[in-house]
């Protein structure tokens, strides 16, 4: 945030320290999460996840076509479960998989308090935008100083809104990755419970996997309403 030299105005600003460097750091955890998993997937960072469980999943079968892992979907966040001993390079699957969930599941259930923070820092801020050159003379800004201050106004709101963003998308990134990997377990046929898309449990897996949208539906409308 850039200083603007008047006290009440820089006061507010300050207070989206804070946030800021939260909704950063909870970006920049998921996104460094994900990478690991995809290179052990054997693709590059600009696949999607379900690309990468359809890649993995012919290593994910043992030598008797069994498999050695499956997703559990029962909850929002699918795990991992192993179907006996695992070599070593799944076990480091499942480590950088775990990891990417967990840095995920942070995001998911920190972003909305980190998100409103930030819009509240917004709106306080604006409410001195028309009053805001009237201030600056009062504290004895005047000239290059003056509009040197009006622009670091108009640049901290920028920041915050891109910020805000940012951390929305980040949000309905994480929302899609779950779906995706729903999709690709039922898909691959390595989702515990169920035979697959192909079986009669069809049905099953289908609401297993529309569980997950519905609720980022509910919670992605409450962030635009908000914006």
């Amino acid at each position: 945030m850039r200083i603007l030299l008047i006290k009440t105005v820089d006061e507010v600003f300050k207070s989206a320290a804070q946030p800021l460097r939260e909704a950063t750091d909870l970006r920049e955890n998921m996104q460094n999460a994900i990478v690991p998993f995809k290179e052990l997937c054997g693709l590059s960072a600009v696949a999607n996840l379900k690309q990468c469980i359809l890649a993995l999943s012919p290593r994910l079968i043992g030598p008797d076509s069994s498999p050695l892992l499956l997703f559990n979907l029962r909850d929002q966040y699918p795990t991992m479960e192993a179907q006996g001993l695992l070599p070593e390079v799944l076990k480091k699957v499942v480590t950088a998989y775990e990891i990417m969930i967990q840095t995920s599941r942070t995001l998911l259930e920190s972003s909305d308090g980190v998100y409103e923070r930030m819009l509240q820092v917004q709106k306080s801020a604006m409410e001195f935008h028309e009053k805001l050159h009237d201030m600056a003379v009062k504290e004895g800004l005047k000239g290059r100083k003056l509009h040197k201050s009006v622009e670091s106004f108009t640049w901290n709101i920028t920041i915050l809104k891109g910020q805000a963003d940012l951390l929305k998308h980040a949000r309905a990134e994480v929302l899609e990755n779950l779906r995706q990997i729903h999709y690709a377990a039922l898909t691959c046929n390595l989702a515990k419970g169920e035979a697959g898309p192909s079986s009669g449990s069809e049905s099953r897996g289908r609401r297993s996997l529309e569980a997950i949208p519905e609720k980022a539906i509910r919670e992605d409308n409450i962030m635009d309403e908000e914006n």
